[in-house]
């Protein structure tokens, strides 16, 4: 879910969810996608329609690289009502490059972002976009300098699995909210490089994408998402808490056969607490039809404030528009204390 700050609000608008406590979750008292399992296509990809004046859509990449390297990328754009023209933006997070872990986000005007429908062709700036349609090709390129540093990645992806939506992928809230996810590369080879101020590493290991719109601002619609992914196997997810339901869902592949992972319900095993928000380390998640799964964070390495660039006057004036403050966690970790897995978690400080 999003706002921006000056670093970017869109890279935790709409981050990831887990609930902190033993909850027997209604998920009916939120509406789920109408219709089942299906490919994905053109459609879904493409960005959607814009519905009211606080439209926000991301598409996330998830990787998992060669010497233990993490990255995430945020594509995106964003409308903010009356308090800021619309945007488009983009972050990158990569961590344990060389030991070390790195943020950068950037904001242009609205006018920058571009889809053709052609290529698959998603560009927020001329060095900053994806193209290729899913499964037969596709490249994510981003290059840019902040603050004396530079920060480049080229992949190419290679064997990759069929998207997949769940009926229309749109859940429906309260007050006609509306939240949509889509899988659209839910297994992939990459190969490419990644570099950091001019000091480049070749890399290659797995990847993920999923892509998201939302009607309102991440505090409005949440108090807290997770989402995960388990690097060379179909299986991942991005699930939501609101006021004790969960929704989103998730994807496995078994002997062929392909899932939905749709959440019932939470416990929570272990927690710890960072700036007042409680950060799950163990717990579980009940699935529709499906067995629970357990889900362990090994190593936390990065966590940010939304607003950590503004001023006090600017983060309390953020704040109080969009209904909270959004933190962002990002890590590795296992899932059935077993399998590895790229986590990341936001919570909602209100």
């Amino acid at each position: 879910m999003l706002f921006y700050s000056r670093m970017s609000f869109h890279r935790v608008v709409f981050s990831s969810l887990l609930s902190l406590s033993l909850l027997a979750v209604p998920v009916l008292s939120i509406g789920v996608p109408s219709g089942n399992l299906r490919p994905d296509n053109l459609d879904d990809f493409a960005p959607h329609p814009q519905i009211g004046k606080t439209f926000n859509e991301f598409w996330t990449y998830t990787f998992w690289l060669n010497n233990g390297i993490s990255v995430e990328v945020n594509l995106s754009r964003a409308s903010f009502g009356s308090f800021k023209d619309p945007v488009c933006g983009a972050n990158l997070s990569a961590t344990n490059f060389k030991g070390k872990n790195y943020l950068v986000a950037r904001e242009y005007k609205s006018s920058n972002f571009a889809f053709d429908r052609n290529s698959y062709r998603l560009s927020i700036h001329e060095r900053i976009f994806s193209e290729g349609r899913p499964p037969e090709s596709h490249r994510l390129f981003f290059a840019t300098t902040k603050k004396g540093t530079s920060y480049f990645l080229d992949l190419t992806f290679k064997e990759m699995a069929q998207g997949s939506v769940w009926g229309d992928g749109v859940f429906q809230l309260p007050d006609n909210q509306k939240v949509a996810l889509f899988f659209h590369v839910p297994r992939a080879r990459v190969q490419g490089r990644l570099a950091i101020d001019n000091d480049t590493l070749a890399v290659q290991g797995w990847g993920w994408m999923d892509h998201t719109w939302q009607t309102h601002f991440a505090p409005k619609l949440i108090d807290a998402g997770y989402r995960y992914v388990v690097p060379g196997r179909v299986e991942g997810g991005f699930f939501f808490r609101r006021d004790g339901n969960l929704f989103g869902y998730g994807l496995r592949e078994e002997n062929g056969k392909r899932i939905v992972l749709h959440p019932t319900g939470i416990r929570t095993l272990e927690k710890t607490s960072w700036a007042g928000i409680n950060l799950p380390l163990a717990f579980e998640i009940d699935f529709n039809g499906a067995p629970a799964v357990r889900y362990r964070w090994k190593e936390q390495r990065q966590s940010n404030s939304a607003f950590q660039e503004l001023s006090s006057f600017e983060r309390w004036g953020a704040k109080l528009y969009i209904g909270g403050d959004l933190y962002g966690f990002r890590g590795t970790g296992t899932v059935n204390d077993s399998l590895p897995a790229v986590f990341s978690f936001t919570g909602v400080k209100r």
